[in-house]
């Protein structure tokens, strides 16, 4: 499952276009690519054993409550980690700090909603979730031996945390700006702070950009390539 794809299919970067700068900003861009896709990799490979393992003691009680303790411990980036039973009420969650949660019922959710449409894996876009988090979740069908369904095992994640992480030891000493974005536009995480949680679509106040904002409809397009624009500095004014 190719999850990173629509998450970050468009990552956009501020820098002098010279030669030797455009080489960084390729090795820069291979190495956080690279780190991001392990990350989530490794999460999406964990959450189908589980999802497996789930299967077989169930969605509720302690051997499936130690499954979650288990995932949310070995990926630090995650908020929580939970079930649902198939009518979309959570069951079980962990960390023990969010099971205040279990029996809510997320059913009517979006991102629920487009999961039951065909129970299979998903990585969702930005939502708001249950626990008053804007967040993306990845999402597991839990099925019995025969093939029923049981429930969901999901995993929420913040973003621009994760992005941080993953990004910032890469972009350390090289002056290169970052900004990670839907396919809509919604710009998931800024390195400067700035414009996480703008549109670079629909929000007014970057319209006025027009080479930015063209810029970025030819990179929703595309799986690669590269461009550039002229922009007022956020720190400098010029």
């Amino acid at each position: 499952m190719a999850i990173v794809l629509s998450l970050l299919p468009a990552l956009a970067y501020s820098c002098t276009a010279q030669t030797p700068e455009q080489i960084m900003l390729k090795d820069t861009t291979t190495q956080i690519q690279k780190t991001v896709q392990t990350e989530l990799d490794y999460l999406d490979q964990d959450m189908s054993a589980m999802a497996t393992q789930l299967s077989g003691t169930g969605i509720i009680g302690p051997e499936a409550r130690q499954i979650l303790n288990l995932l949310y411990s070995k990926h630090p980036f995650v908020t929580d980690c939970l079930t649902a039973d198939p009518s979309g009420k959570i069951v079980t969650v962990a960390p023990e700090d969010n099971s205040k949660y279990a029996g809510t019922d997320i059913s009517g959710q979006p991102v629920a909603i487009k999961f039951w449409e065909t129970k299979q894996p998903m990585l969702s876009q930005l939502f708001t979730a249950v626990e008053v988090t804007d967040g993306v979740v990845i999402i597991w069908p839990i099925l019995s031996d025969k093939g029923d369904f049981m429930g969901s095992l999901s995993a929420l994640f913040v973003p621009e945390l994760f992005l941080e992480a993953a990004s910032r030891p890469a972009l350390e000493g090289t002056g290169i700006g970052l900004d990670v974005m839907q396919l809509d536009g919604l710009n998931l995480y800024d390195s400067a702070g700035v414009d996480t949680g703008t549109n670079l679509f629909t929000s007014p106040e970057l319209q006025s950009f027009t080479e930015l904002v063209a810029m970025g409809h030819k990179m929703v397009a595309r799986e690669s390539g590269w461009g550039s624009y002229t922009i007022t500095d956020h720190a400098t004014g010029q």
